[in-house]
């Protein structure tokens, strides 16, 4: 954490904004210690706050965006090349498709706090012929709250970061279950208006 830390205050806004793109675009970069990072950074005053939020979820939208794009070109070879590894990528694929089928672009809100899934969901949406548009939106909402949660974390913990770090580790499981109860609490609502609608329409 000491080294992450040193490499954002020696190079700020750059940095974080390398590290979040290499992050989403899938290599070996912890990002979340650099949002602790950053956080921190913005809780000493060295580092603006709402800028170091904004570029990094400009940051992951652009990764993300590359891979929206290989998907909507490649379509399913695309999940193929990213589960090629595993020791059965044909079980991934397709219950990776089964997942998205369920939430559909919604699963953007939540993608990034689910290790595996940020992975699969943009080039999913690709895939599926999500709209540019309903991509871009609930991406950017999903990366600027992934940021905010991390970026925040190290904000309130800036004085011990290393702790904070720990806390990330631990919570990323429940991080990740209230977001997807979040989106299926959503989704039910749509659910229930729209079946309220339809019975209000007969």
């Amino acid at each position: 954490m000491h080294t992450v830390y040193q490499f954002v205050v020696q190079h700020g806004y750059s940095i974080l904004f390398g590290a979040m793109f290499a992050h989403q675009i899938g290599l070996p970069i912890p990002g979340p210690l650099f949002l602790l990072a950053a956080g921190a950074l913005a809780a000493a005053g060295k580092l603006g706050i709402n800028t170091a939020f904004l570029l990094a979820t400009i940051a992951c939208v652009l990764a993300d965006w590359v891979w929206y794009e290989a998907g909507q070109r490649r379509g399913i070879k695309i999940l193929h090349f990213i589960h090629g590894l595993s020791r059965d990528p044909e079980f991934h694929n397709r219950r990776a498709q089964e997942i998205f089928a369920k939430y559909g672009p919604h699963l953007l809100l939540i993608a990034k706090f689910v290790p595996g899934l940020d992975a699969v969901a943009p080039p999913l949406a690709g895939t599926t012929r999500t709209s540019r548009l309903c991509f871009l939106v609930f991406d950017a909402v999903g990366a600027g709250v992934y940021s905010m949660a991390y970026g925040g974390i190290g904000y309130v913990f800036s004085h011990d970061l290393d702790r904070a770090a720990a806390y990330v580790a631990r919570l990323g499981s429940l991080l990740a279950g209230l977001a997807v109860a979040t989106v299926s609490i959503y989704a039910l609502g749509k659910l229930v208006r729209s079946h309220c609608w339809r019975r209000s329409a007969n």
